[in-house]
Order: C-alpha cells, then sequence, then structure tokens
C-alpha cells in the first residue's frame, strides 16, 4: 500500500519539475499564468466600437480602446498580426471647427519578427510607426504582442473623456497623452517603468 501511494505522488512531483512550476505563483508585475509577456492582445476582450473607425483596417479587427479627446475619438485595435491607431474627427467635415483635411490619422505597426524589434517598454520587443495628421497632431505606436503603447500629441487642452476598454491613460507633457493598452498587469508594468 505504501508503494502505492508514493508512486503518485513521485509522477506529481516529476510532473511539477518538467512543467517548472515551484508553486510560488507570479512574481510582482507579472501577469498571472503568463509569465511577464502579459496576456496576448488577441485573447484580450474586444468592444462595439461606435460607428466604424476600423473600415480601411485591413484583415479582422478588434477595438481594443476607445476614448474622446477634445475634437477626436481615438480607437486603439489589434489585428493578427498588428496595432492599429486611429485618430477621428468628430465634427462634421462642413463644421468650422473641423481640422483641415479631415484630421485623421491612422498608424499601423506590425508585431516583430523573431529577433527583431527593441525593449522600450516591458512585455516587448516592440516595433513603431509614427507619423502626424491634422496640423498640430502626431503619434507614435509601439507594438508588442502583449501590449501597444501609443504617444499621441494634439493642440488640446480638455482632458481625455469616455475612456473605455483595457486602456491606461495618463498625460506626459500639456500636450502629450500615453494611452497603453494591454491587460491589468502589463499596463501597470508600463506605468512603472516609465515613471522611473
Amino acid at each position: 500500500m505504501a508503494r502505492m501511494r508514493r508512486a503518485p505522488a513521485m509522477g506529481v512531483a516529476l510532473a511539477l519539475l518538467v512543467a517548472g512550476c515551484d508553486g510560488s505563483g507570479p512574481s510582482d508585475g507579472e501577469a498571472s499564468g503568463q509569465g511577464n509577456h502579459g496576456t496576448p492582445l488577441t485573447e484580450l476582450e474586444g468592444l462595439p466600437a461606435a460607428g466604424d473607425p476600423t473600415a480601411e483596417a485591413a484583415g479582422p479587427v478588434k477595438v481594443l480602446s476607445e476614448l474622446q479627446y477634445g475634437r477626436s475619438r481615438l480607437t486603439a485595435y489589434v489585428t493578427a498580426g498588428s496595432c492599429g491607431f486611429i485618430a477621428a474627427p468628430t465634427a462634421p467635415k462642413d463644421d468650422p471647427a473641423a481640422p483641415p483635411g479631415g484630421g485623421r490619422l491612422h498608424l499601423v505597426s506590425s508585431w516583430p519578427a523573431e529577433g527583431e524589434g527593441g525593449d522600450m517598454y516591458p512585455v516587448g520587443p516592440y516595433n513603431s510607426a509614427s507619423g502626424g495628421g491634422a496640423p498640430k497632431t502626431w503619434a507614435s505606436v509601439s507594438c508588442s504582442k502583449g501590449a501597444m503603447v501609443v504617444e499621441y500629441v494634439a493642440d488640446e487642452t480638455g482632458a481625455p473623456e469616455h475612456i473605455r476598454g483595457h486602456i491606461t491613460v495618463t498625460r506626459t507633457a500639456p500636450a502629450t497623452l500615453r494611452i497603453i493598452v494591454g491587460d491589468r498587469a502589463t499596463r501597470q508594468q508600463i506605468v512603472d517603468r516609465a515613471k522611473r
């Protein structure tokens, strides 16, 4: 009987050793069950987007966050291999307050291939894309499989409003927002790294 009890216990111990489990749980700053890579963006729950801001995106799209900032709606989304960011004016084109030329900004950054990208934030590596939209509007998108970080500069003075989704927004300068998209633990890691 003693032999029969020891065999299952040894089997469990061997399985834990092979799996690399030590029973201590995730360390500080790690997403449970995901190591330091966070939940993949494609596995986060999507949002129903207001209107159809991602109509020009290639392939199936999952909207992960949305917010209103001044006269623009900012939308972050993910596809099977990239991150996208759209800043679209909310004022009709014939409105005198609408930015010239429509003011739409759409950036896409692919996930880095093996051995590519930089580690400017946790849960990397990241690829980046940047560009300008309406006058005095500029953005950069840093994209990894587990997080997206957008630096958005606009000639706006108000606070972001109607924030929804997997998002943390901070103001890094009077005209600059940092928009972090990912699971809660990943967003906190990125906020903490930025404070150093």
